[in-house]
């Protein structure tokens, strides 16, 4: 391993909350030291440019059934006969026939009651007769039949808004953003709502100034910004050490949340130990109060995981949801 003034030499820390098994920083320059890899350590020569996420989005098509045990998701299926109805819906829709497109989107509905993305378009008729009552009846609806339905959560938030009802407007373009992470649409009425009720709307993406390339089988190059030596180190490893996912029981090429839980952990020691100013950098700053306010999981989901993968919160139990929903309103977007 090469030497670098970079690497900051690291007592463990124990953060609280948190027993599953995670490498102190010691440990892991240990590791990179004993190794057959030549790790290589040097300061980042640029800044690294945030992802753009906004092709990764979730669609209209999917809901799911929970069982005691188990998440299913599942797309919608029509038969030859709703399809035919709702086509004739979509048509009188379109045509800004507003009543006849209401009923046969009801007809539709009797045709097949669990095609529930249908109570979402029918609070949409409502919504465009200024009929915001029924509207949010129909959400609901579709809401309690499938929680999924990010249309309905978006689309009773604004209608919560346009009764002036910026709590339940708050909660429910929350909830729309963590189930469509990358959605623009929803961030613009989130920005909007969120402005309204004189919250925060700061937006970011979890961007590690982290450079990690395999030049070949004995030799990595680690290239970082001091501040994220210590996700840098431990990146490395899960990326390039032979056998190290494997130590952790993960198997080789899957992703754990183990990962980020002990990078991330590994980075905020650091930045103690360090007594690292973050007061500029809000993705910093948010994980460390994250930490602190035990909205640590949450911060991983949020921000490192449904970006990339927007269709895991499809998998994300509802107590889950409203986990991340309380860190976005407590801690990411006040």
């Amino acid at each position: 391993m090469k030497k670098s003034s970079l690497i900051i030499l690291l007592s463990l820390i124990i953060l609280p909350g948190y027993s599953q098994k995670i490498h102190s920083t010691s440990e892991i320059l240990k590791i990179m030291s004993d190794s057959k890899i030549g790790y290589q350590i040097s300061e980042l020569s640029k800044p690294i440019t945030a992802t753009d996420y906004s092709e990764k989005l979730n669609y209209h098509d999917s809901y799911r059934l929970q069982t005691d045990s188990s998440i299913l998701t599942k797309q919608y299926r029509l038969s030859e006969k709703s399809n035919a109805i709702l086509q004739k819906a979509e048509m009188y829709f379109q045509a800004k026939d507003i009543d006849n497109a209401l009923i046969s989107y009801k007809l539709v509905l009797e045709s097949d009651s669990t095609l529930y993305f249908v109570m979402t378009y029918i609070g949409q008729i409502y919504e465009n007769k200024g009929d915001h009552t029924n509207a949010i009846i129909w959400y609901k609806k579709a809401i309690n039949k499938n929680y999924i339905d990010y249309m309905a959560h978006w689309f009773l938030a604004d209608n919560y808004k346009a009764i002036n009802d910026l709590n339940g407007a708050v909660e429910e373009i929350t909830v729309a953003r963590i189930l469509n992470r990358n959605n623009r649409r929803i961030k613009k009425s989130f920005d909007t709502i969120f402005l309204k009720a004189k919250r925060d709307t700061t937006d970011w993406y979890f961007n590690p100034q982290v450079e990690i390339t395999k030049v070949d089988d004995k030799t990595v190059n680690v290239s970082m910004d001091g501040k994220w030596a210590g996700y840098g180190m431990c990146k490395a490893l899960w990326k390039c050490e032979p056998g190290y996912s494997e130590s952790m029981g993960v198997k080789a090429g899957n992703y754990s949340i183990l990962e980020d839980r002990e990078c991330l952990i590994s980075l905020l020691v650091a930045l103690t130990n360090a007594k690292t100013k973050i007061k500029n950098d809000p993705e910093l700053q948010t994980l460390r109060e994250a930490a602190d306010t035990k909205f640590f999981e949450e911060y991983i989901l949020y921000d490192v995981v449904l970006p990339k993968i927007p269709s895991v919160a499809y998998q994300l139990p509802e107590k889950t949801i409203s986990d991340i929903k309380n860190y976005i309103l407590k801690v990411r977007n006040k």
